[in-house]
């Protein structure tokens, strides 16, 4: 019983983990799928917890009736619903379109650290995103993994110190907050405030439940396969109620101060320096940790696709590739780049999860028969 409560606790909190990125320690991801539609944001946390929760079990559900080897295969599982030649073109693309998508997101987590340098310390926009990249590419090349796992524990305190900024700002902001949801219903703000969805808070719900799901399909059908169903189930279902939980307070708290977050490149820091200039240091240092943690395995990932780990080739698509992603970090702003990238990925979910709804209806009528 102990060891399954345990399984159950570790599931969750590495589904937690391998959510929250610097769109969402930053909050500016918040802004833009949920403060930004004011009194409706509740519509948009309802839809991507929704995709999410149904998206995972079946991830997982698939992944150990077929005993899947290698995550990624469950591509080639879903797209097989229009045969197999088709189901290996279509797996083929979505998993280079995931290494592809986790360049992108490397990219994102650049122009991250450029705008929580700039923000916080006023330091000229672009060093912040040059610094993490010679640190990402020295660490991906050379193997720095004792750092690197030293400093993967910091996604649990950015979890903690997300949810003490926000609990305690959503309080002190309460007295605003219905002036201000209406100044964001209003439009007030839209000058400011980058927005997923063009005004639909439904298509942003699905597109914020969505950019998440080539992410997760191969990490949770390998998880799925590997442990007791019910235990990965119960740990994702616990982990969509702190996500969201999280999600929805955040949005609380922005809208209860939209006056000076609506704006901000980092909307937390706004936040937390609203309680303490010490803790707006303190967690401005851990989100810069948390990103550098974040950065690495997504710059690996795409570099290990097109070539072999320590290989010639894979330093100098390494170093190329970080270059490239820098540049584009320091002339897209940040808002622009979750904008664009995160809400690109998560229309191109639609299409995935298209296919999975099909499968698992075919799958259901077949054991029905």
């Amino acid at each position: 019983m102990k060891k399954t409560i345990l399984s159950t606790i570790a599931i969750c909190g590495a589904c937690i983990s391998f959510y929250i990125g610097a769109g969402f320690a930053t909050m500016q991801e918040v802004v833009q799928y949920e403060a930004s539609y004011g009194s409706l944001f509740g519509v948009v946390v309802l839809v991507a917890m929704a995709i999410y929760i149904y998206t995972n079990i079946s991830f997982a559900t698939n992944g150990n009736r077929l005993a899947l080897k290698r995550g990624g295969d469950i591509y080639e599982v879903y797209f097989s619903v229009f045969g197999k030649k088709f189901g290996k073109r279509a797996s083929l693309f979505f998993d280079y379109f995931s290494a592809l998508f986790c360049y992108m997101s490397f990219v994102v987590m650049c122009g991250g650290a450029s705008s929580t340098l700039s923000q916080q310390w006023g330091i000229p926009n672009g060093v912040g995103a040059i610094v993490l990249t010679i640190m990402v590419i020295f660490t991906v090349i050379f193997g720095l993994e004792g750092i690197l796992k030293s400093l993967s524990k910091i996604g649990p305190v950015i979890i903690i110190m997300i949810l003490i900024v926000s609990v305690i700002t959503a309080i002190t902001g309460i007295q605003d907050f219905q002036q201000n949801l209406t100044a964001v219903d209003a439009g007030n703000y839209n000058d400011v405030m980058k927005q997923v969805g063009n005004g639909n808070p439904v298509l942003s719900g699905a597109s914020y439940g969505g950019f998440v799901i080539l992410w997760f399909a191969g990490f949770l059908a390998e998880i799925g396969a590997n442990n007791k169903l019910k235990e990965v189930n119960i740990g994702m279902l616990l982990s969509s109620v702190f996500i969201f939980g999280a999600a929805s307070i955040c949005c609380v708290a922005l809208i209860g101060h939209i006056d000076v977050t609506a704006a901000a490149d980092i909307p937390a820091l706004v936040l937390a320096s609203q309680l303490s200039p010490i803790l707006c240091q303190i967690f401005a240092v851990i989100i810069c940790a948390g990103i550098y943690t974040s950065a690495v395995p997504l710059l690996w990932t795409g570099v290990r696709k097109l070539s072999d780990e320590g290989t010639k080739k894979y330093k100098f698509l390494t170093i190329s590739a970080g270059i490239l992603g820098c540049l584009i970090a320091c002339f897209v702003p940040y808002k622009g780049l979750i904008n664009v990238l995160y809400g690109l990925n998560g229309y191109l979910g639609f299409i995935l999860i298209a296919f999975m709804i099909i499968y698992d209806i075919r799958t259901c009528m077949s054991k029905k028969n």
